[in-house]
């Protein structure tokens, strides 16, 4: 028997600099979502898929703290001529959404992350699961001891990088918060891998890595860990691969 769909309600809608929404939704008191940080929910948007019967769903991440699991926010990015987005950018507030959810196995790894320093990783859209694994409780006593890299288009808004540094990490957390642009319109493998070379070679040693973002990029980023010596049980990982479809069973293909 199928899992019927969980409901949560749209409570507002704060625009973030000119590409972003922050949405934020209300759940029952009585169905909590039970997420960790750096996971994420599958949204029905309600809108037709073009086959009888389908909606069009997308996966976004939780960008909330877990401290509150009657609610949950999401950073949505507003993409040109994109269905979802620009649906979800005219819903009125007090509009209901199924959802299913919380997804993502490795966010809820009891045993990361091990005692030392950590590195987050993120590109483009990304940062959201590393600004959730941050205010997460897992986290609450690791933030001074961890660095975040944030690789972002030459072509991102400063607002938005300034309202994450301000709203989001502030002063108090500890964080080392280093965000960089491209030389480009966007961040190739080739370059990124030459960034982590340099962060790594910089002269801290990590025990715990977490990647999130754009799945080509973090596949050779693993990959190349892994050549250094660093066991794959220490890398965590949150993927996705621009120009994607989610599948019913959530896996993300090429279209």
């Amino acid at each position: 028997m199928a899992t019927p769909p969980k409901k949560a309600t749209l409570e507002s809608r704060i625009p973030i600099g000119s590409g972003y929404d922050l949405y934020s939704f209300s759940l029952p008191k009585d169905n909590p979502l039970n997420f960790c940080g750096g996971q994420y929910v599958i949204l029905n948007s309600g809108l037709d898929a073009g086959e009888e019967g389908k909606k069009l769903k997308r996966a976004y991440t939780i960008f909330s703290k877990d401290s509150d699991q009657n609610r949950f926010e999401l950073l949505i990015r507003k993409v040109h001529r994109g269905r979802v987005s620009n649906h979800l950018s005219e819903c009125p507030i007090g509009a209901d959404f199924e959802f299913s959810g919380p997804w993502g196995k490795f966010a809820g790894n009891e045993t990361w992350p091990n005692t030392g320093k950590t590195l987050l990783f993120a590109t483009d859209n990304g940062i959201s699961s590393a600004i959730s694994l941050i205010s997460s409780g897992k986290f609450k006593d690791r933030v001074d001891s961890t660095k975040l890299v944030w690789l972002l288009s030459e072509h991102e808004d400063p607002f938005l990088v300034d309202w994450i540094r301000e709203e989001r990490i502030g002063n108090a957390t500890g964080v080392e918060f280093v965000p960089v642009r491209s030389t480009g319109d966007s961040w190739s493998v080739d370059s990124a891998l030459s960034f982590v070379r340099w962060i790594l070679n910089a002269g801290d040693s990590y025990s715990n890595f977490f990647l999130s973002g754009n799945g080509r990029i973090l596949d050779e980023i693993a990959s190349f860990l892994e050549t250094k010596g660093i066991g794959r049980e220490t890398i965590g990982s949150e993927s996705y691969f621009r120009q994607e479809e989610l599948k019913e069973d959530r896996t993300r293909t090429e279209v």
